[in-house]
């Protein structure tokens, strides 16, 4: 068993060795501990992830809209989810105006789960995070409540919708 501040201190390291910076590594770090705690499988997926991105390093996305997709060249087909979180969370405020937000083609959708939760409390307010057959409901980063989720890492999701409740 690991503590939470050796998963924080190791996705941290490993996430600065994939190619991010050390504020994203920060980030990552406090997030795959968040996954952790509520007892959702972060490691498993960040080490998925960071393995599917070691040829590649993911694009920052630019600007969240309505509608998010990737841009449509053979090398990027899919949006990272630890950008797009971030992305997500530092404009929070300005998209709580969407009402409801999509993203398509994301790579190991769970691993934005952390920065949603964390949107959620600046906002103080309920989010519904939906991908396929599974559904979280999060609650200020006090709790995440899911539905249907595998405990197992998922690499892609085809949309992946948040609503702001």
């Amino acid at each position: 068993m690991r503590s939470f501040s050796e998963i924080d201190t190791t996705a941290k390291r490993a996430s600065k060795a994939a190619g991010f910076s050390w504020g994203m590594a920060e980030e990552i770090g406090k997030s795959i501990r968040s996954l952790e705690l509520f007892g959702l499988p972060g490691i498993l997926n960040l080490n998925n992830y960071l393995k599917k991105i070691k040829q590649k390093h993911p694009k920052k996305i630019e600007k969240i809209e309505k509608e998010n997709k990737t841009i449509d060249s053979e090398s990027d087909k899919e949006l990272c989810p630890i950008y797009s979180g971030v992305a997500f969370l530092d404009r929070c405020l300005e998209l709580e105006k969407l009402k409801s937000i999509k993203f398509y083609n994301v790579s190991h959708p769970l691993l934005m789960l952390p920065f949603i939760s964390r949107a959620s409390e600046i906002m103080s307010k309920k989010i519904l995070v939906q991908y396929d057959n599974t559904s979280f409901l999060l609650n200020f980063d006090k709790s995440i409540f899911s539905k249907n989720i595998d405990k197992q890492a998922q690499s892609l999701a085809n949309v992946v919708s948040i609503e702001f409740i």
